[in-house]
């Protein structure tokens, strides 16, 4: 690789270049270390906590330190009953009586398939059979002879789904007088980290959301009559049951195994080599907001016979005979707080330069589950984010200094294909590398050239012109450079990963002096140094046209100057123009919905699609995205009804696109350029052990017809770059391919 980079000089060969730097983005296949599946595992089982356990939806529990506590009882080798004595660990904070690890085959109750459905007991007591599992003959009609029922409910095979609870609550039906109201089904959602600008939310915060009840209603000629319920622990009470036990209605006979029974809904991953893991998914909320708690008026060891000789059929004659409460049981179970969501932002962990190896483990696998979890376009990603965490594990496990660790992370996450993506930290220099050399770059027709000199100390000395191709940088090939920067750096595209490479390649620690080796227009080659200066925030002007002007009745705008309240005053500046060019090469400056809305001949209401990631339980959702729409409003001025042009490159994006999908949206526009940059959606932010901070798009951003733009970009109608001759020579010929285009129109 060094030998093909040092041979690039002057800068020729980059196109070559291209593939063979694209081949050092994916990393080779690290190789299996042992105790990785493990480690994987766990990963898996602590990204699925986090984003759905109820538990975890406020800031009394660090799971963080869960995973590391976890992660250190892993042995090398993976084998099974290590992973299990993690897993353990890990869920241990959760208090979840839901949680079962690795169950055994349950055994199920005795009783044939096509057994009978009722038995009388003494006192005409009707002991009813409705196991799920058996042949389904629909509800049965309880005789007038009963005085008393028994309900054994426990399961007599394995289901491949839970049972329906209409023959239930058929049942049931005919024996309540009064209208019943069950428990509503709860569970938590989570949208991801806060964006890296709260002011400038966009979406929904993570909650809880609350599903529908029934209510059950009495059947015609119902009978009030007292009930006892059987249940174990092989299936989920029904919610009915709970119901009937806190009006006092019913009571709960429950024999259990190494489990204990359960109401809340739960949810199952499997791990490791099959290792089965159970927790709770959910809770039931009664209608004051407390959490139903399901607690059994008596508990048996483990017996699966039923009939009248059985200890469960005995229990629940004993007791049917003790005398009913009819209102609210004495023995009804304790209800507790609903759990309420607190916002709880990540722990910088500021003391930590080089994390501890669990630590490092730590930060790979909260970087994969957050963007496994919330990454709105992780589908169109190019590699694996599964084996791009392996191969990050593997790292984090040689890795021997701060700044190792920080690239490791970088790296990680320039495997999303987001131009949006970013990584910051100490190790990095994120703090320290402050100053830069005025210049944009291009590449362009296998060069790297200066596109524009930003600097106007730079500019008025001429030691930099548009123009320029620039070899070295202080003896390294600029090749060698981007090669080197670019496995680090996450775009869209192939364009956006040059221009990011590229203004990287142009920062620098305060006070150095920077030795370049530059090829001019001439010919000759010149060396060049320079005293990099602070980098500053604000834009410097591209080009010295004036931000508003109209020539031969084709007007121009600069929406890299304009400004919000500047719209209506440009409107009238060109009311009388035929036709308008918007250059977009740059970023905006919030006007997208203002200028759109002076555009809207094609009275258009919405202008784009967003997208966001809700994760939630399995129960309740296999797989959620929020889809909501930008709305254009009626203008409050005079539309603009002549001919719209706008240019595009690759520096247009995020805010640059989502003005073009409004403009786009609002009259016939004809896009002139070259790509965009494909990354559009306010940015979220994750914070890792060392304070590493990562920021990524947190939403999807579409076409109002919903076609994709992320990593496609908006796509030009007629497509023009610059060439080396016209850059040289001071022309911007994507303006000039527009005028002309405007006046081939008129013509």
């Amino acid at each position: 690789m060094a030998m093909q980079c040092m041979a690039v000089e002057n800068g020729r060969a980059r196109r070559a270049l291209a593939g063979l730097l694209g081949a050092v983005l994916v990393c080779a296949a690290a190789p299996a270390q042992a105790g990785d599946e493990n480690i994987v595992s766990l990963a898996r089982l602590w990204s699925a906590a986090r984003a759905t356990h109820p538990a975890l939806a406020d800031d009394r529990i660090d799971w963080d330190r869960a995973l590391v506590a976890a992660l250190s009882q892993l042995r090398d080798e993976d084998d099974e009953p290590s992973l299990r004595f993690a897993v353990a660990t890990l869920m241990a904070p959760l208090h979840d009586e839901a949680l079962r690890i690795g169950a055994a085959a349950p055994a199920y109750v005795r009783w044939p398939a096509d057994g009978d459905v009722l038995e009388w007991l003494p006192g005409d007591t009707a002991l009813l059979h409705l196991h799920p599992g058996m042949r389904d003959g629909g509800p049965p009609s309880l005789p007038a002879r009963a005085r008393q029922v028994i309900l054994d409910l426990r399961p007599r095979r394995e289901l491949s789904r839970a049972p329906s609870p209409a023959m239930l609550h058929a049942v049931l039906a005919q024996l309540i007088a009064e209208p019943l109201l069950l428990p509503a089904e709860r569970y938590r959602f989570s949208t991801g980290p806060r964006p890296k600008n709260p002011g400038h939310w966009e979406g929904i915060t993570a909650g809880f959301m609350q599903m529908e009840v029934q209510r059950l209603q009495p059947a015609p000629g119902a009978r009030a009559l007292p009930m006892v319920f059987i249940v174990n622990d092989t299936q989920t009470v029904p919610h009915a049951v709970l119901a009937l036990q806190r009006t006092g209605r019913a009571r709960i006979v429950a024999e259990e195994g190494a489990w204990r029974s359960r109401a809340d809904p739960v949810q199952t991953l499997s791990i490791g080599d099959g290792l089965r893991v159970q927790f709770a998914s959910g809770q039931l909320a009664w209608p004051d907001g407390s959490v139903a708690v399901l607690a059994a008026d008596r508990t048996l060891r483990m017996d699966r016979a039923t009939g009248p000789a059985s200890a469960p059929v005995k229990a629940a004659l004993a007791l049917l005979a003790q005398p009913s409460t009819p209102v609210i049981s004495v023995i009804s179970p304790p209800a507790s707080a609903a759990l309420y969501p607190v916002r709880h932002d990540d722990e910088p962990y500021r003391d930590m330069r080089l994390p501890e190896r669990e630590w490092r483990m730590l930060a790979a696998i909260k970087l994969w589950a957050t963007l496994d979890n919330y990454f709105p376009a992780k589908r169109l990603m190019s590699s694996s984010w599964d084996e791009v965490l392996q191969r990050c594990l593997y790292k984090m496990a040689q890795v021997r200094d701060a700044r190792g660790y920080g690239v490791i992370l970088q790296e990680m996450a320039s495997s999303l294909d987001d131009s949006h993506v970013g990584v910051g930290s100490r190790a990095l220099g994120g703090n320290s590398r402050t100053h830069g050399i005025g210049v944009v770059l291009a590449a362009i027709d296998e060069a790297i050239l200066v596109a524009h000199v930003t600097d106007p100390a730079l500019l008025r000395s001429g030691l930099l012109k548009v123009g320029d191709d620039i070899v070295q940088i202080d003896g390294e090939y600029v090749g060698a450079r981007l090669a080197r920067l670019r496995t680090a750096t996450a775009a869209s595209n192939e364009a956006g990963r040059w221009r990011k490479a590229m203004a990287e390649m142009l920062t620098f620690l305060p006070g150095a002096s920077v030795t370049l080796q530059v090829d001019g227009g001439d010919g000759k080659r010149r060396e060049v140094v320079l005293q990099p200066t602070p980098l500053d925030d604000a834009l410097a002007p591209r080009h010295a046209r004036p931000m508003i002007s109209v020539n031969k009745g084709i007007a121009y705008v600069d929406l890299d100057r304009l400004q919000a309240g500047e719209v209506d005053a440009m409107f009238d500046k060109i009311k009388g123009s035929r036709a308008l060019i918007l250059d977009m090469r740059g970023y905006p400056n919030g006007t997208g919905r203002a200028i759109a809305e002076r555009l809207n001949v094609n009275d258009a209401s919405i202008f784009a699609m967003n997208y966001q990631p809700l994760v939630t339980a399995p129960e309740a959702s296999y797989g959620v995205q929020l889809a909501y729409p930008d709305f254009l409003l009626p203008a409050r001025a005079p539309l603009y009804h002549g001919k719209v042009v706008m240019l595009i490159n690759e520096h247009t994006q995020s805010q640059a696109e989502h003005l073009a999908l409004a403009v786009e949206a609002a009259t016939p526009v004809t896009f002139i350029g070259t790509p965009s940059a494909g990354a559009d959606g306010d940015l979220r932010e994750v914070v890792l052990p060392g304070k590493v901070h990562v920021w990524y798009s947190g939403l999807e951003v579409r076409h109002a017809d919903g076609r994709q733009l992320q990593r496609v970009g908006v796509q030009p109608h007629i497509m023009v770059a610059p060439s080396v001759a016209g850059l040289r020579a001071g022309r911007d010929e994507v303006l000039e391919r527009a005028q002309a285009f405007l006046r081939q129109d008129q013509e």
